[in-house]
């Protein structure tokens, strides 16, 4: 079957292929180059030359006004890449920032896309503003730039950049032990340049080679190939041992002094070896897996079920792209707390494996239901998780996923299933999942709850049960129509003990159809309208949901990216209750006018209903996130914010809830690498509040030293005393973690 597979894939885009262009470099001896943000003409005297001479957005593909060239030298062990953008310096915009900063994607920036196993499952992604602060992220193939783009990948590399009379240089070190790429001395990589600036106020994107809007794989576009020759591949040891420690104190009563416990030190150890160049070996015993920053906290009090918060600890983000799946089958916070973990990751040019093991200290078990999540905390669980991916042609990929999770005094919950990809034509793609559960309950009071799930009651009580889910989307992208057919399936008992999946019992059809032009004027730079439909059913057959929604999106003035949707609910059948006709409007409004502001919007009107009433009734709805970014100075920054909810009854006054979160981050870079910031936060629903202060050393993607704490406002206190800036609880800690290279 799979040769099958294969033969219809060249079949189909035998015709079908993106330029490009051979680069063959020159060789240097070590040292040759030195990372100043110059680009000397004595040092790169021997490089080779790559003009970015593509405009491709808002232009397509035509040459550009601005001149950017590029130079490329290597020696055994490192790549050499330099870029000289020309520009007027008082129209740059850029600012000294901390590695893997968001708000870099608002200066002035150069990239380079590496495909290094030139099948296009990925792309890694260097880039560097003009005072040479880095951001690196791994690509793959999405439909959102959100979902395309994993910053949590890391490549340990040096950057230096320089403002010059006519524009702005960025040199690159890049090692070649950093990057993955396959075996051998001899090496043929896809690559391309690309860079960001603004005309005008006017984004603007330039490349080293012509790009395809309309392609629904994006990056099966980076096919410039460069050819290296006789480099050295060096085996990486590493050791990554932590110390760690932390001081609490809190009050009994309102009016008495915080008393502070003990010092409760830490220490734990990471190892690191490559087998090959293609596979490494990770262990972490007792990981610090503690968050530098806190989540920005989310907006519960409407929701029926759990909700996702993205993963921050670096150990589970390198590598897991290849277990990200649209149907939840695995999500990393699943692994809660962790006294051992391994990991085992190979890429060859035909496959990709993942391998990851863990002794989880404290389980999360969650249980989907047809409208509400339930979710609890236990004992012990060792935890395995396989990942295989095959890669039949460029456009032809199949994989195969195991996830088990086995608790300490009895149950497990297993998963497998199968996923793929085909590139069919140019413009056609069609993705898969398919995933069976097998799993048996723990005896346990980890939830508490009378309600029964298709027969089967939450509480758990060693009760077997097994389930499946689906997932099968057709996507077509052409230069004027944007569309994608979705069918999910998820069945009554379907679990994912190491996943993500806060709702079953659904088959949930979508069609998404829009027109889409690329004016290219200053007031209309881009315009989309169109229409996403919605249909759901149950196992039973009975309807759950008809939906429609029309969407506006446009590009104008002052860089601002505005998104209209109309939701409208025909029919929504919750907890064996049926509603109709709930109508909202929803505003999405990002603006970045200038260096100094940045601006995000997100604003709903209208009607919806309340989750977590006993009887949910109809309400108006009204919610916003106001988001501001202002850049003080090129080291300073400050992005104060608000997200408020309330829902209102429909005939009177009252409301079934009212509340907002309040924000206030600062932030001084004093190097690329060193900064100090204060967070603080407010929550009228909790009625709590919480400032957070942290000086932090961040050298390189794994060495860290910071020291910090959190003090905070405890709500039982409130009505003895009612205080916005009252400390009743207060931790001090402090982190050094050192990166060893044998």
């Amino acid at each position: 079957m799979f040769h099958r597979i294969h033969i219809l894939s060249i079949i189909l885009l035998s015709n079908y292929n993106y330029s490009q262009e051979k680069f063959i470099p020159n060789k240097i001896d070590e040292g040759q180059i030195t990372i100043d943000g110059i680009i000397s003409e004595k040092e790169w005297k021997n490089a080779i030359f790559v003009d970015l001479d593509y405009e491709v957005n808002p232009g397509n593909n035509i040459v550009p006004k601005e001149k950017t060239k590029a130079y490329i030298l290597y020696s055994d062990t490192h790549l050499y890449i330099g870029f000289y953008a020309y520009a007027k310096p008082s129209e740059i915009r850029a600012s000294v920032r901390s590695r893997d900063d968001l708000g870099m994607i608002s200066d002035d920036i150069v990239w380079i896309a590496f495909d290094t196993y030139g099948d296009s499952r990925n792309n890694y992604i260097l880039v560097s503003n003009p005072f040479g602060s880095q951001l690196d992220a791994r690509a793959i193939n999405a439909l959102t730039d959100e979902d395309r783009y994993d910053i949590n990948f890391n490549v340990d590399h040096e950057t230096s950049g320089t403002i010059v009379s006519d524009g702005y240089q960025v040199e690159f070190k890049i090692p070649f032990a950093s990057l993955p790429f396959p075996n051998g001395n001899n090496q043929e990589w896809n690559f391309n340049f690309r860079r960001n600036t603004f005309r005008e106020g006017i984004p603007i994107e330039l490349r080293s080679q012509p790009y395809d809007r309309t392609a629904p794989c994006q990056i099966c576009q980076t096919t410039d190939k460069l050819l290296l020759t006789d480099i050295k591949i060096e085996k990486r040891v590493e050791f990554l041992p932590y110390l760690a420690g932390n001081i609490t104190g809190s009050k009994s009563n309102l009016f008495d002094e915080i008393k502070y416990q003990k010092l409760q030190p830490n220490f734990g150890l990471g190892f690191n070896v490559d087998l090959n160049k293609n596979s490494s070996l990770e262990v972490t015993l007792n990981p610090d897996f503690s968050q530098v920053e806190a989540d920005v906290t989310q907006i519960d009090v409407n929701s029926a079920v759990a909700l996702e918060y993205p993963e921050r600890r670096p150990y589970f983000n390198r590598g897991t792209d290849i277990v990200q799946y649209v149907s939840g089958a695995f999500y990393s916070r699943s692994i809660n707390n962790p006294l051992i973990s391994t990991k085992l990751i190979s890429q060859g040019k035909k496959e990709r494996l993942f391998f990851l093991t863990a002794l989880d200290q404290n389980s999360i078990y969650q249980i989907a239901g047809e409208d509400r999540s339930y979710l609890g905390e236990g004992e012990e669980s060792f935890v395995n998780v396989l990942r295989y991916q095959r890669l039949l042609s460029k456009n032809t990929r199949l994989g195969f996923l195991s996830t088990n999770r086995y608790y300490k005094n009895g149950g497990y919950g297993n998963l497998f299933g199968t996923d793929g990809w085909f590139l069919l034509s140019k413009n056609l793609r069609f993705t898969y999942e398919v995933f069976l559960n097998l799993n048996k309950e723990p005896v346990a009071d980890w939830i508490k709850s009378e309600d029964n799930i298709f027969g089967r009651s939450v509480v758990l009580d060693n009760q077997n049960f097994n389930g499946k889910s689906l997932y099968f989307q057709l996507y077509r992208n052409t230069e004027k129509w944007r569309s994608y057919l979705t069918y999910r399936d998820f069945s009554p008992n379907f679990q994912a003990d190491v996943g993500f999946v806060v709702k079953n019992n659904r088959r949930w059809a979508t069609l998404y159809h829009t027109y889409q032009v690329f004016p290219n004027k200053p007031a209309l730079q881009f315009l989309s309208f169109g229409t996403k439909a919605d249909i759901v059913y149950t196992y039973e057959d009975y309807l759950k949901t008809i939906s429609v929604d029309a969407i506006l999106s446009v590009k104008t003035l002052f860089n601002t990216e505005i998104t209209y949707t109309l939701d409208f609910d025909a029919f929504k059948n919750f907890l064996g209750r049926d509603y109709r006709n709930l109508e909202s409007n929803r505003f999405v409004i990002r603006s970045s006018p200038s260096e100094s502001l940045s601006l995000n919007l997100n604003l709903t009107v209208g009607r919806d209903l309340a989750y977590n009433e006993a009887i949910p009734e109809k309400g108006k709805e009204l919610t916003f996130n106001f988001i501001p970014l202002i850049q003080l100075s090129n080291k300073l920054r400050i992005s104060p914010s608000i997200r408020y909810a309330r829902l209102k009854y429909l005939d009177s006054d009252n409301f079934y809830y009212n509340g907002s979160i309040s924000r206030f981050s600062i932030r001084y870079q004093f190097n690329n690498f060193f900064n100090i910031r204060i967070i603080s936060e407010y929550n009228t629903f909790s009625e709590r509040f919480f400032i957070q202060p942290l000086i932090q050393w961040n050298p390189n993607p794994s060495t860290v030293f910071y020291i910090g704490g959190n003090q905070n406002s405890l709500s039982e206190f409130n009505d003895e005393m009612y205080s916005l800036f009252r400390v009743d609880q207060t931790q001090l800690f402090l982190k050094f973690q050192y990166l060893l290279g044998i």
